[in-house]
């Protein structure tokens, strides 16, 4: 497995930004597999940045194991949603710019069917948001511990401890985001089946953070009818519960049975 930090100009930001990518490497230890990589580009959560996700979880070996490709941006503490007037476009860099800059240093694949979306929290939300945004650049979506409900989490003091500004400088009014391209409640209860990725979705059962909006969220796509695995664990919105989680997730953009290995050869 190689690890690359990567520094580069951001159209779309207006500003220098940086990512880790985990390439695969064939080797008795991991995936036997060849490029072009199917790849993920997994989002980290509020206040934290790729440093502290591939620190905290093990990345790099699920990355090897299920034989994918990562990229790890950070977020800034933006959701990954877009601001035109301060040049802070994120959902345009997460779905457009970011994935024309890595496929043109790496090697990756540039199918839709090997490329994916994952996240935690904050970046679990901005995983689902620009999983659907961009649906035909990305084929499944896997979010842990989403904060499928902004509005919830940060105008709420008494949910997320933030409060009606915080909410209110991402996103506008309350009928600004019930009614704009912010609210994935009602994106994907409204998209057609079509356009929607593969979903899965994880959470923890005591998550005391976004626990309520994953609920709200999944009864939101069962009245939909849009399928999704859920994966819940014993925990709450932490490190613990999400090391958990990461065999699940990986297994599932890979398309392999959880707890195995890619062990798929090229022909002889």
């Amino acid at each position: 497995m190689s690890f690359s930090e990567v520094h580069f100009l951001s159209e779309s930001l207006s500003q220098n930004v940086s990512m880790a990518v985990f390439m695969p490497e064939r080797g008795p230890f991991g995936a036997d597999v060849y490029p072009p990589y199917k790849t993920v580009y997994f989002l980290p959560g509020y206040s934290g940045d790729y440093t502290s996700i591939y620190t905290m979880l093990g990345i790099r070996r699920q990355a090897e194991l299920k034989g994918l490709a990562v990229v790890m941006p950070s977020g800034q503490n933006a959701f990954y949603v877009d601001h035109p007037e301060r040049n802070a476009n994120y959902s345009k860099f997460v779905g457009e710019e970011l994935i024309a800059r890595t496929r043109d240093m790496f090697r990756l694949s540039d199918k839709r069917e090997d490329t994916y979306i994952a996240g935690i929290s904050m970046g679990g939300y901005g995983a689902l948001l620009n999983g659907l945004r961009y649906h035909e650049v990305f084929s499944k979506v896997a979010a842990m511990s989403p904060a499928a409900d902004p509005y919830t989490l940060l105008a709420d003091p008494a949910k997320g401890g933030f409060g009606a500004e915080e909410f209110a400088n991402y996103f506008g009014t309350y009928e600004e985001y019930e009614a704009g391209p912010w609210n994935i409640l009602n994106g994907y209860a409204g998209s057609p089946k079509e356009d929607i990725p593969e979903l899965f979705i994880g959470c923890g059962d005591h998550d005391i953070a976004v626990g309520t909006q994953v609920e709200a969220f999944r009864k939101k796509l069962d009245g939909a009818s849009v399928p999704y695995k859920y994966w819940e664990n014993k925990g709450n919105h932490d490190y613990d519960t999400w090391e958990e989680m990461l065999d699940p997730v990986f297994s599932f953009l890979a398309g392999i049975p959880e707890g195995s290995k890619n062990s798929m050869r090229i022909p002889d």
